[in-house]
């Protein structure tokens, strides 16, 4: 056996390095052991030609043994191709290959292990002859031949049809694996084994990072750089070499003594010349070979100038969208504005809507839940996403069918989303260069910027377009509610002369049966008739109550109308309250309750309309009869008031009429006042004026209101509350001034 020299040392750092790449392969990509096995079987193969140079395997045949490693090369060639079918998601065929592969490798060992009875040496036609030795090695070469060839040719047709640029940069990934491989192998039949061991392993370490990696950097560009780099080495090779020459020939010409002036002048001319000239070159060499053509800085800053003051969401969509297909030189690309939305289930989802200026093809919109894979990374991840990594990384290997659909419709290369503090307001998604080149990491940190400077503008865009959605919703609402306003207006006004015109044409035969039933009553003949007088008096009293009920409708048509007429006069209210209490001695008594009244005959006179002050307050007595139970207290009191802000017009006099009923809930204080109103059930309506609860017409302090309004008073209720069992009562005050303002005379309001 002999001892472990430098081959063997380099043999077994390879297989280090091998081993490394294989755990890594199986840790990061366990659904696709692809690259691990590929890794393992150079092992073996390395094994082999360990096992032949140190003599591992005695109980072998010589001939066998020195083989190994030709049988490792042919098994890699199939390992090879089943890792390149993998690495292009090429499923058609897969097990066929396999097969193929191992038989032919398995073919060849039982011909080689002499299982099989196949002779020394072999003839074929025309005397052409053929060692069995031969034979094998010649299998195991061409066997190597046609699948590596295979695998090549089949990268070759899947880089020809495919489209999108990043799958195109990753496939030439595979052909930089294939040529180093190949050329590693081919290198070492030609017994050259170091260089072709270190070729094969690099060309596995090109697969492990293309296998490894989801996003890999230019393929093209990498080695445009690389050439870039090494015309500006060879470049400054010259100069130096130029400069070296000429400081030879000047020192042979000037002897030793000027030294060290020719070295000040050589570095002299090194800083002023070489050191622009180089970085000019190198700036040439990139924007010539490697494609380097925009400046990222004077994008961002172009970009934020021109659409910082953009407030029109479709004009902020077609500026963002031509700034950026012209820096990057993108023909086609789409500004979504997100919104976040509830399903029907309660789950947070965000709506993606196009924005599109006027005469654009409109994509369809998308909602995409929260839970989803894509949502999440737009979302949380914030970084931008090819659609190569959408079809090849496992992660988004789940995504709905609407989205991988809606995907499909847009035909999109690159996706960066637009986020404003924590929330996502935007997505740009970005077709594919007129170049056919990808996005790369520095497109894509440019992209990313832009996104960040769109998301103040996209969030005030929306902002304004908000308040002009709401503006016009406002706008539209005011009109409806006016036209609705004219339309009650009219029907209203429709409704009170209908009132009107009914109220005066029931009063002449309401007249004619109020002036019989009383020429009835007094009918000598009638009268001594028990029956014939209560009839008589049941008409008689219906008519009056009929005539109330008429007067009372046509006072409230004068109101809304504004025909109220007043006829001033000196009134006193103590005297009013006190005719008034004659009138109702029947009903108290026969609800037994008590009527006071307090401080009214030191209040001063005032100017009014007498008549149209005593509808006031008979209206408020009925209802503080009517609201308040059997037994109870009903209370007129005055005071007078001097003038202040609250009253707005002179001194006056201010009369409450308090009762101790059922009260009045607060939320009704002011609806009470409108004409129709009824507080109670209409169940219990009643014809009866001091019916305890029972309904009226819904006139009484509807009336009551527009008569003090007409005065230039003013009326309102004051009550704890409704409560039937501890009646907390209610005071109805009426503000009255002394004397009337010197205007024309006064119109009821509505």
């Amino acid at each position: 056996m002999q001892s472990f020299g430098f081959i063997e040392l380099l043999a077994i750092a390879q297989t280090v390095v091998y081993l490394l790449v294989a755990v890594l392969a199986l840790w990061r990509q366990k659904a696709q052991p692809h690259q691990a096995l590929y890794a393992l079987v150079s092992v073996l193969w390395l094994a082999a030609q360990l096992a032949l140079i140190q003599g591992w395997l005695p109980f072998l045949l010589d001939d066998f043994t020195a083989r190994l490693p030709l049988y490792g090369l042919l098994l890699l060639a199939v390992t090879l191709l089943w890792f390149a079918r993998a690495y292009l998601s090429v499923q058609e065929g897969s097990w066929g290959w396999r097969l193929i592969g191992l038989a032919w490798i398995a073919t060849l060992l039982l011909v080689d292990s002499n299982l099989v009875a196949v002779p020394e040496e072999m003839w074929f036609r025309g005397g052409l002859m053929l060692p069995r030795d031969n034979f094998i090695v010649g299998g195991i070469v061409l066997g190597w031949c046609f699948f590596t060839g295979a695998a090549t040719l089949m990268t070759l047709l899947v880089y020809r049809r495919t489209r999108q640029p990043l799958q195109r940069n990753r496939i030439r990934y595979l052909a930089a694996v294939l040529f180093l491989v190949f050329t590693g192998e081919a290198v070492f039949l030609f017994a050259y084994w170091s260089l072709g061991s270190l070729l094969h392993l690099s060309g596995v370490l090109v697969g492990a990072y293309a296998t490894l990696n989801a996003r890999l950097p230019s393929f093209r560009r990498a080695v445009l750089r690389s050439l870039s780099y090494l015309i500006t080495s060879g470049l400054a090779l010259l100069f130096y070499l130029a400069a070296l020459m000429l400081s030879y020939a000047t020192l042979r010409a000037t002897g030793e003594a000027n030294l060290w002036l020719v070295g000040l002048v050589l570095a002299a001319a090194l800083a002023v010349f070489f050191t622009p000239l180089l970085g000019q070159a190198q700036k040439w060499l990139d924007r010539l070979i490697a494609g380097v053509s925009h400046d990222p800085a004077l994008i961002l800053r172009q970009y934020s100038q021109t659409i910082s003051n953009i407030l029109d969401l479709g004009l902020l969509a077609k500026v963002v969208t031509e700034l950026i297909g012209q820096a990057l030189d993108i023909p086609r690309s789409y500004l979504f504005a997100v919104s976040h939305e509830k399903d029907s289930e309660g789950h947070n989802s965000y709506r993606l809507s196009e924005v599109m200026d006027e005469g654009g093809d409109e994509p369809k919109d998308i909602i995409l839940a929260e839970a989803s894979t894509l949502c999440d990374y737009l979302h949380h991840q914030r970084g931008p996403l090819t659609q190569s990594e959408i079809d090849s990384s496992p992660r988004f290997a789940e995504i709905t069918p609407d989205e991988r659909g809606w995907l499909l419709d847009l035909q999109m290369e690159l996706f960066v989303p637009i986020h404003s503090k924590d929330e996502w307001i935007g997505l740009l998604a970005l077709g594919p260069k007129n170049s056919g080149e990808p996005f790369w990491d520095d497109d894509q940190s440019l992209l990313a910027s832009l996104a960040d400077q769109t998301a103040v503008a996209l969030e005030n865009a929306r902002l304004v377009e908000s308040l002009v959605r709401l503006n016009n919703d406002f706008r539209r609402a005011i009109a409806a509610l006016d036209q609705a306003n004219r339309n009650l207006e009219r029907l209203d006004r429709t409704k009170t002369e209908f009132i009107s015109v009914a109220s005066h044409e029931l009063r002449t035969p309401l007249t004619l049966i109020n002036g019989y039933s009383q020429v009835l009553m007094e009918e000598p003949s009638l009268a001594g008739n028990a029956n014939y007088a209560k009839m008589i008096s049941g008409i008689h009293s219906g008519a009056q109550r009929l005539q109330e009920v008429l007067e009372s409708m046509l006072d409230m048509a004068k109101i809304d109308t504004r025909e109220l007429q007043l006829n001033l006069q000196t009134v006193h209210m103590g005297e009013l309250i006190e005719s008034l209490r004659a009138e109702f001695d029947t009903a108290l008594q026969e609800r037994n309750q008590k009527f006071e009244t307090v401080d009214l005959a030191s209040l001063r006179s005032i100017q009014a309309d007498r008549e149209a002050l005593r509808k006031v307050f008979y209206h408020l007595l009925v209802n503080a009869i009517k609201y308040t139970p059997d037994g109870g207290k009903i209370a007129v009191s005055g005071r007078a008031v001097l003038p202040s802000k609250d009253t707005l017009i002179e001194s006056g006099v201010e009369i409450i009429v308090s009762d101790t009923g059922i009260g009045i809930d607060p939320s009704l204080h002011d609806v009470i006042f409108t004409k129709f109103y009824q507080t109670s059930d209409l169940a219990l309506h009643s014809s009866g004026k001091t019916k305890f609860k029972g309904a009226g017409s819904g006139l009484g302090l509807a009336i009551a209101k527009g008569i003090v309004d007409a005065h230039f008073g003013r009326i309102w209720v004051e009550s704890e509350g409704y409560d039937e069992t501890r009646c907390p009562g209610s005071q109805f005050h009426v503000f009255l001034p002394l004397r009337h303002p010197e205007k024309t005379r006064p119109k009821a309001a509505i």
